[in-house]
C-alpha cells in the first residue's frame, strides 16, 4: 500500500485503515490502522527488562511476550495495548509460546520441557519432557502441539498430547525453528536456522500426518532465520535475526524484504483484538525493546 493512498484512507476514516474485513464472528470490522507504512518499524510499548523471544496473542487479544533471563528465571509478560507490561508467570526457561484453550505453552529450553502456564494464576505445570533443546511450539488443527529443536545436527519435529505423549511428527528439516500452518492448514511451513538455511514446506494430510520436507526458500547461510507468521492472503514472513530484516515470502515463492531494521527480530505476531491487525510485533532476541512493522495486510484473526 503506497504512502498517499494510506493518507487518502486516513482522511475517510478516522481510525480503521484501507485493507478491511469483516469479523468472522460478527464483531468490529478487523481495519488496517493509519498511523504505520509498510515497512516501517516503530518501537512498541515500554523496553523489557531483559532480552525476549516468544511472542503470542489469546484468543481475548491478550498479548504474551516471554523475557529470557541469563541469570535467574525467565519471565512470561503480559503487555497492555498502551506498550506496560506486568510479570503473570516465572520459570527457569521459557522460550517460544503459544496459545490455546487451556492456557499458553511454553517451550522450555534448558530443561527440555513443553509447559502449560495459566496467566491467571501464574502456574506453569510441566507436559512433557525429554524433548531436547525444544525452541519454537505450533498448535495443530487436531490439538496437539509440534515442538522445534534448532540445535545443529537436529533435524526432527515432535508432537506432543495435553497428556504428555511425545513422538516424532516429521524428520529432514534441518534445525527447524520457526513454524506455521498455511491458512488451508495443507502445509506446515518451517524456519531453518543454521543448517538448510531457508524456509521449508511440509506437507500436511488430511489425518494430520507429515509428508516429506522439501527446502522452498533458501536465504544467506548467516541471515539465521527465526521466527515465522502468515498473513490472510498466505503471504509467509520470516525474522531474519542477524540480518535485522523481515522477508515476505509471497505463494508463489518470491522473496522481499519487507522491513529493516529490526533489531535482531525474533519471533513474530500478527496483532489481535485491539492491536493492529496489519501489524507484525516482533521480540527482540539480545535487546529490550519489541517492535511493530506495518505489513498493510491483515493477518488471521485467532
Amino acid at each position: 500500500m503506497k504512502n498517499s493512498l494510506m493518507l487518502a484512507c486516513a482522511g475517510l476514516l478516522t481510525i480503521a485503515g484501507c485493507s478491511s474485513e469483516p469479523s468472522p464472528d460478527n464483531g468490529p470490522t478487523r481495519s488496517c490502522a493509519t498511523d504505520i507504512a509498510v515497512g516501517e518499524v516503530q518501537p512498541f510499548g515500554d523496553p523489557v527488562a531483559t532480552r525476549t523471544e516468544g511472542i503470542a496473542f489469546d484468543a481475548a487479544g491478550t498479548l504474551f511476550v516471554s523475557a529470557i533471563v541469563d541469570d535467574g528465571d525467565d519471565q512470561l509478560l503480559r503487555f497492555l495495548p498502551d506498550g506496560s507490561q506486568e510479570v503473570v508467570a516465572e520459570s527457569e526457561s521459557i522460550l517460544g509460546l503459544a496459545s490455546d484453550a487451556t492456557g499458553i505453552l511454553g517451550a522450555a529450553i534448558r530443561t527440555g520441557e513443553l509447559l502449560l502456564i495459566d496467566p491467571a494464576t501464574g502456574v506453569v505445570a510441566p507436559i512433557a519432557n525429554g524433548l531436547g533443546a525444544p525452541n519454537f511450539v505450533v498448535t495443530t488443527p487436531w490439538g496437539t502441539t509440534l515442538v522445534s529443536d534448532d540445535t545443529p545436527g537436529t533435524d526432527t519435529i515432535r508432537e506432543v498430547t495435553l497428556d504428555g505423549d511425545v513422538s516424532v511428527w516429521v524428520e529432514g528439516v534441518p534445525t527447524p525453528n520457526g513454524m506455521v500452518f498455511s491458512l488451508d492448514n495443507r502445509t506446515l511451513y518451517v524456519a531453518a536456522t543454521f543448517e538448510g538455511v531457508g524456509l521449508w514446506r511440509v506437507p500436511v494430510s488430511d489425518e494430520g500426518e507429515a509428508g516429506t520436507p522439501e527446502q522452498w526458500v533458501s536465504f544467506d547461510a548467516a541471515s539465521t532465520p527465526d521466527g515465522v507468521a502468515i498473513d490472510s492472503e498466505g503471504n509467509v514472513y520470516v525474522a531474519l535475526n542477524i540480518n535485522d530484516e523481515i522477508a515476505q515470502v509471497k505463494p508463489d515463492g518470491s522473496v522481499t524484504i519487507i522491513a529493516e531494521g529490526v533489531s535482531k527480530a525474533a519471533s513474530l505476531a500478527f496483532g489481535q483484538g485491539e492491536y493492529d491487525p496489519c501489524s507484525l510485533y516482533a521480540t527482540n532476541l539480545f535487546g529490550a525493546q519489541v517492535w511493530r512493522v506495518g505489513i498493510g495486510v491483515l493477518g488471521p484473526e485467532n
